[in-house]
């Protein structure tokens, strides 16, 4: 070897060096766009709500009805409260005579107190011969709702209010005519049922 020879590893090493320069630089500007990427591809998340509350409130609305003025039930379903007949001045309402008339009451009431109800009282089922010769009148104070019809009669009354939150009182006259024909009666007895049907007003 001659003194002006060099060595050749030293170009290789260099080579070498800068290469791996290079290769650091485009990984680590690889992890810089890596980066970026991610944060351009994120998104902003928000929510918001919106809400309604519903009720019946001031719309809540019932009627119940009392055989007694005091004591109120719903009486949903038939035959529903028993009216009292009691016997009062010799007349018996199981042993009804020719002429006579025996009395009852029913009382309604609007229990929420916001909407008053239309009433209308439907008769039903006193079908048979004593039903058809008994005669009834059904009173809201001193208007007749039902004005002597026979008991037999499914003729709807005449609609009456009850106020909101207030008592109504119907009263029941049940007759049997002077002039009723004993041959005509087969039956001895009769149930009668008056359907209320309410309805709420105003609201």
């Amino acid at each position: 070897m001659t003194d002006n020879q060099t060595p050749t590893s030293a170009p290789l090493a260099d080579e070498r060096n800068r290469k791996n320069r290079k290769r650091k630089a485009i990984l680590a500007s690889g992890a810089v766009l890596g980066i970026g990427a991610v944060v351009t591809l994120a998104a902003w998340n928000d929510t918001v709500f919106s809400n309604g509350t519903f009720g019946i409130g001031d719309t809540a609305w019932n009627v119940q009805g009392s055989v007694n003025g005091t004591d109120f039930l719903e009486y949903e379903t038939s035959p529903g409260g028993t009216v009292a007949f009691p016997v009062e001045l010799g007349v018996d309402p199981a042993n009804l005579m020719p002429g006579q008339t025996t009395k009852g009451s029913f009382w309604l009431k609007e229990t929420k107190g916001n909407l008053a109800a239309d009433i209308t009282i439907h008769p039903s089922n006193a079908t048979n011969t004593l039903g058809q010769a008994l005669r009834v009148t059904v009173k809201d104070g001193t208007t007749n709702l039902i004005s002597d019809q026979p008991l037999s009669s499914t003729t709807a009354a005449t609609t009456f209010q009850v106020a909101a939150g207030a008592t109504k009182k119907i009263d029941f006259e049940v007759t049997l005519p002077a002039n009723a024909n004993p041959n005509a009666i087969a039956d001895t007895s009769v149930n009668a049922i008056w359907e209320m049907r309410a309805q709420s007003v105003g609201g």
